[in-house]
């Protein structure tokens, strides 16, 4: 019976089949040492057996090398995929169940990570993926002694399933136990167990298992990468805003050259036209006079400096006669005569000169020699 047929027949809300009948198929073309059935789910609480679409067979696992294959039952509860399936290990008349395993209590229930953390992207591929990994990290069952008697599993109840979903714990009391481990089963008692008979797909799933394998090791260093190229990136980051920066500073820098560049040059400019302005004006004139270099900024300074020139000839010309006098080039009397003239006109122009001093505010120590 097919996947469809049988999911129609079962108690499940219409709404989710399509997606039960989907997760099915997809796991059943990896997986195909299971089968799928409709068997009951007992529930202590309500009392009552709920019949539950169930893929029984086994999950391979990789112990010390060697491939074994675990016997399970997988229950998809109504309310999937809200919530996880439930997986039972199912052992054989050769097997028993490893007391105080970490992920498999005493009813063969299983607990792991993935259970709990069960959500809307998980898959039932994952979910055989991680029980294979954890079965093979520490196998739930081992070859049962001849001597030890076989006692057949127990039915599951809901209210255990239900405990399951909930916990956090994964059984850890359990794992605690101080018994030493059984060694897991051979292959050869599993093979012969005819109702969980090595499928052809073993092949397939150590290929998927290697392939998850590599898978993990690319996951790994394609982290590591990004990580490494995370923290490029936010250095290259802090140096792009470092570089704006300096950016902005050269930039600012720039302007102010360019504006001390334009006034420079217009200054240039004045200083070349003053200059051709003065050369004009000096071309045009056959002589020049030196006077009138020189000139006061007002009425006043220009009469001082007149003063003073005054007052400095009458001096040199008072010197000039004194020699003359003793050369013999001019008598006594004329010479007094010229000194007298010359005094009193000097006397005038150091009196006008005291006088435009006060005048402007000057001080009345300032005196022309």
């Amino acid at each position: 019976m097919s996947v469809q047929s049988l999911v129609s027949q079962l108690p499940y809300n219409a709404q989710i089949k399509p997606k039960i009948v989907k997760d099915v198929n997809t796991l059943l073309q990896i997986y195909r040492s299971l089968q799928p059935s409709a068997q009951e789910l007992f529930s202590v609480q309500q009392g009552t057996a709920t019949l539950l679409l169930t893929l029984s067979g086994t999950i391979a696992m990789f112990f010390k090398g060697s491939q074994y294959n675990i016997p399970v039952d997988v229950y998809l509860p109504l309310t999937y995929p809200s919530t996880p399936p439930l997986v039972y290990v199912r052992p054989t008349k050769s097997m028993a169940l490893k007391e105080g395993h970490r992920h498999v209590d005493r009813e063969g229930l299983c607990y792991m990570p993935y259970l709990h953390k069960w959500g809307s992207r998980s898959t039932l591929i994952e979910m055989c993926q991680g029980l294979s990994q954890i079965f093979g990290e520490d196998p739930p069952v081992y070859a049962r002694p001849a001597s030890q008697p076989y006692h057949p599993p127990q039915p599951p109840s809901y209210n255990s399933v239900a405990s399951s979903s909930s916990s956090t714990s994964y059984n850890t009391s359990a794992a605690s136990s101080s018994r030493p481990t059984p060694p897991p089963p051979s292959y050869s008692t599993l093979t012969k167990e005819p109702s969980y008979k090595a499928s052809g797909s073993t092949n397939l799933e150590k290929l998927t298992v290697k392939i998850q394998g590599e898978l993990q090791d690319f996951y790994n260093d394609a982290r590591k990468e990004m990580q490494s190229d995370l923290a490029l990136q936010t250095k290259l980051s802090s140096s792009q805003d470092e570089i704006s920066k300096q950016h902005m500073n050269l930039r600012r820098i720039k302007e102010n050259l360019t504006a001390a560049i334009d006034e420079t040059k217009e200054k240039n400019d004045q200083l070349t036209q003053t200059i051709k302005k003065k050369s004009d004006e000096m071309s045009n004139k056959d002589s020049l006079d030196p006077d009138s270099l020189i000139t006061g900024i007002d009425p006043n300074s220009s009469k001082m400096l007149s003063l003073c020139a005054t007052v400095a000839a009458i001096d040199d010309t008072l010197y000039y006669l004194d020699r003359a006098l003793i050369n013999g080039s001019i008598n006594l009397d004329e010479m007094l005569k010229e000194t007298r003239k010359l005094a009193r006109k000097q006397f005038l122009a150091k009196a006008h000169i005291k006088k435009i001093v006060e005048g402007v505010g000057g001080t009345k120590d300032y005196v022309v020699r």
